[in-house]
Order: C-alpha cells, then structure tokens, then sequence
C-alpha cells in the first residue's frame, strides 16, 4: 500500500470509528468526501474508471439493458459507462458530497444523481430496474444493519431484471489490514438474494491487491416470483 493510499485509509477508519461511536454508522461516508477537497486520492476506492468486471459482464450479457441504477455511485465512472453503453441510468449516494462532485466531472451527463439511501430506497425506484449495480457498498455496511440495505436490492428490480454485486469475498485468506470493509461470504450473500435465480458467483484478484479475494456474482428475478 502507498503512502497516499495509507493516510486515506487511515483517515477513513478514524471517521468510521467515531461515526460507529456516536450511533451513525454510515456517517462517515459524507465526511469522508466533504473532507476530500476533490482530490480523489483521499478516496480510496476511487478508480477514475468504471470497474472492469462491470464492463466484462454487461459485453458477456448484450440482452440486460434499458434502466439501470448504481447504489453507492461515488464518483460516478461506472454510471457514465453505463449511460454510453445505452442504458438509461440514476445513480444514488448517500453522500450529497459525492453525488455534487459528480455532477461537476461530468456537467453534461444524462444520469439522474441524486442523494439516496439503501436503507431507505425511494418508492419510485421499487420495482423499476432492468439492471441494479452494487460494487463495494455491501462490504462498507457494518453487519447490524447490512441485512437490511442487501434486501432491499431485489426490491429494485423490474420483472425480468438483473443484479450485479462486486465485491471482497470472505476466505481463509485475511487481509492485514483492519475494516471496513468487511468481507462477505458466499453462503450469506446467497442467502439475502434466495428469491433470486443465480446466474453466476465467480472469485477473482486484483493485479495489485493480490492478497484480496474478491468476487462478482449476477442474479436475476424470476417472473414466476413476481
């Protein structure tokens, strides 16, 4: 890890302590981007790119189009991707920092951002997606309320939609450093998403994080459910 990389994390954690402290655990994430003065380096998952897994699995999936929402957005690649891919996309955080920030990168995008809550998703999202993208937003939820936001997720789907997760997978292998984010296990995450048809649950690694066993899994709803 480099020592840009460090001071940020090291930031995060003091941030996400004392949020945890006071009772507010998810706090710290709005701190975290109003304090970053827009310098992306103090954002630690900020790729200034869309994820390539993201875009590996809509070219391996041409059918899955029309609406798509991004849950976490923070700086908003994965959502101009998608919107240049021909989706129609909204992409939501819960920090009005990042979702501000986004719209000064990106001044003449047709994504709809806007502030939101996993915990509390907006009526008119329900039911509404043919494509739902969470990366890396389970695994920065603390457990006691974590169930809560990956249930919430389906609710977002239309009737032949599609849920696509990234994310760190739980393994004997632990990464030395302490969380969030806190790994998540296959048998847990299958199991929020049981209303759900697996499509597919792969593990992979980063080139630069080769310690880190991540995974990216897609689920659709089936229509006989609905």
């Amino acid at each position: 890890m480099d020592d840009n990389l460090a001071k940020a994390r090291e930031r995060l954690l003091k941030l996400s302590e004392a949020a945890e402290a006071d009772g507010e655990p998810l706090r710290w994430f709005e701190e975290l981007y109003a304090g970053a003065s827009r310098d992306s380096d103090e954002i630690p998952w900020a790729r200034m790119e869309p994820h390539y897994k993201m875009v590996e699995w809509i070219a391996n999936n041409p059918d899955v189009q029309g609406r798509a929402i991004v849950v976490g957005c923070g700086l908003g690649d994965d959502a101009e991707w998608l919107s240049v891919a021909g989706f129609d996309v909204t992409a939501f955080d819960l920090s009005k920092s990042s979702i501000d920030w986004c719209k000064e990168r990106f001044p003449q995008s047709s994504v709809n951002y806007c502030v939101g809550d996993l915990l509390e998703p907006a009526d008119e999202w329900l039911g509404a997606y043919d494509l739902v993208v969470e990366i890396h937003i389970l695994q920065a939820i603390p457990d006691l309320i974590r169930d809560t936001a990956a249930t919430n997720l389906p609710k977002l789907l239309n009737k032949k939609g599609h849920l696509l997760c990234i994310g760190r997978l739980l393994s004997g292998r632990v990464p030395d450093e302490p969380s969030p984010p806190w790994p998540l296990g296959k048998v847990w995450l299958e199991g929020r998403f049981e209303t759900l048809e697996k499509l597919s649950f792969s593990s992979f690694v980063n080139d630069d994080t080769p310690t880190i066993n991540r995974y990216v899994a897609a689920w659709n709803r089936d229509i006989a459910e609905m």
